[in-house]
């Protein structure tokens, strides 16, 4: 498990943002010991890339980012350094001050913060995390994503490296975060943690949770998913394919939220409720305890073998048995006998009788007549609870000739709230596509009398009069 210890600082080489390559040690380390500004000393040299650099600062109470001032950029990293000091969240990273300077007559950008002891890749070099301790990583980085996204804020950079231990508290890098982009180029070479989307210059909240997914499948199996580099954001592209032996608790929301498509995946609310309904899945109510196997119970011990009835008590017990089952049976033929009395039935011919083939092939021909065309094996739900239709504007609505179809395959847990949505049929339009996956993830359906989670598929069509929809349970 991630853990920091306040009284030990680990060996240099990492920390916030920072690559552990570092091809231009040589030069950082000559710059120990410098003044960078009137309260700000370089100390120790702790890790850096070739395009940035971590000291500890004198006294070592802090650490100092560099990186250098790239004309054009410079003012808009500043920029961001600002917005993520002026942010205040128990699970961030500090950011004290920033500001410009010059070493060696280079113009520089530094950032103080925060000292971190451990980061999430440390402890992935010797073991995976378990499926509990991945869940008790997510909880404190998904509170600082929602906070983040609540202002129009990303992480930037989310990975194993950026996620962070202060003493015994997680915390997520901040020299990373920016505000949402639409294109317009990236300050930092696009690697497998960025989304497929930030090839072409854009970031957003989903691509917070395209790492988060990538984070959590390394944290619980020491790798990057296989195909990873295949992903790429051109339409004609496939979706990432987990391996069959990964676990079967995290499967699915990792899967969603490494859709390639930025709205296919699921917003990290949505992620936090998931979390929420498995935590709680996970801890046996108040006064229950589960079994615990332990040496005594699993080696024959004959000092500690239950105490066997004897004999006559052992016959006393079968008797009782048998009595309480004779008087059942007695009162159960007299209420019925009772009914027959009261509600004689009227006479009628009587039906033929089925074969027990006849009476199972029955249900199953029913099911098929009550699925829409197209969707052979997928039975009739019951009527959902709430159902959710986009609302398209006229303008939109005069666009349509004809029928637009759209399919959502959605995710239920067992109270009903649906927990993910992605598209399962595309329709023709991207627009009504996104109206689709909106409004499908607003629907709630009848709760199940198991834990397991379903899927159904809501199908939407969208006419110049209007759009309608049904759902299909398909599991």
């Amino acid at each position: 498990m991630l853990r920091g210890a306040s009284a030990h600082r680990p060996t240099p080489g990492w920390h916030m943002s920072v690559e552990p390559t570092d091809p231009m040690s040589e030069i950082w380390l000559t710059w120990q010991g410098r003044a960078i500004s009137d309260s700000v000393r370089l100390g120790r040299y702790l890790g850096g890339s070739d395009h940035s650099a971590v000291f500890l600062t004198e006294p070592a109470a802090a650490v100092v980012k560099l990186v250098p001032a790239i004309p054009g950029l410079a003012e808009s990293q500043l920029s961001d350094w600002r917005t993520a000091a002026g942010l205040a969240h128990p699970h961030l990273i500090r950011l004290l001050e920033a500001g410009r300077c010059e070493i060696d007559e280079q113009p520089h950008l530094y950032a103080v913060m925060e000292y971190a002891d451990q980061n999430l890749a440390q402890p992935l070099k010797h073991r995976p995390l378990t499926v509990d301790e991945v869940r008790e990583v997510l909880t404190p980085t998904l509170d600082a994503l929602a906070f983040l996204h609540s202002r129009k804020l990303v992480q930037g950079q989310l990975k194993p490296t950026n996620i962070l231990a202060v003493g015994e508290q997680l915390k997520l890098a901040s020299d990373t975060v920016h505000g949402v982009r639409e294109g317009g180029g990236t300050r930092h070479a696009v690697s497998a943690y960025d989304p497929p989307e930030a090839r072409e210059g854009s970031y957003s909240a989903a691509g917070d949770v395209w790492g988060l997914g990538l984070s959590v499948f390394e944290a619980l199996t020491g790798t990057l998913p296989p195909g990873l580099n295949a992903v790429g954001s051109s339409e004609h592209r496939q979706e990432l394919v987990l391996p069959r032996d990964f676990s079967p608790t995290f499967r699915e929301i990792v899967t969603l939220c490494l859709s390639r498509r930025p709205y296919d995946r699921p917003k990290v609310t949505e992620i936090e409720a998931w979390l929420r309904r498995q935590t709680a899945a996970a801890v046996p109510p108040v006064g229950v305890q589960r079994p615990v196997a332990t040496p005594e119970a699993t080696t024959p011990q004959l000092a500690s073998a239950p105490v066997q009835p004897s004999a006559p008590e052992r016959r006393s017990f079968v008797l009782l048995i048998v009595a309480a089952v004779v008087i059942l049976a007695v009162a159960w033929a007299g209420i019925r006998a009772f009914r027959a009395h009261r509600n004689p039935a009227p006479p009628a011919a009587q039906a033929p009788r089925e074969s027990p083939s006849t009476a199972l092939a029955a249900p199953a021909a029913a099911a098929q007549q009550a699925s829409p065309p197209g969707q052979v094996g997928a039975a009739a739900l019951p009527a959902a609870i709430h159902e959710e239709v986009p609302d398209v504007p006229l303008r939109a609505r005069r666009t349509i000739h004809g029928h637009i179809r759209v399919s959502v395959r959605v995710m239920v847990d067992k109270d009903g709230n649906v927990v993910a949505a992605l598209a399962d049929q595309r329709g023709p339009s991207k627009y009504f596509e996104r109206l689709a996956i909106a409004a499908a993830r607003k629907w709630t359906f009848p709760p199940a009398d198991t834990p397991a989670r379903r899927v159904e598929l809501v199908h939407f069509e969208f006419t110049r009069e209007g759009t309608k929809g049904h759902a299909v349970s398909v599991q």
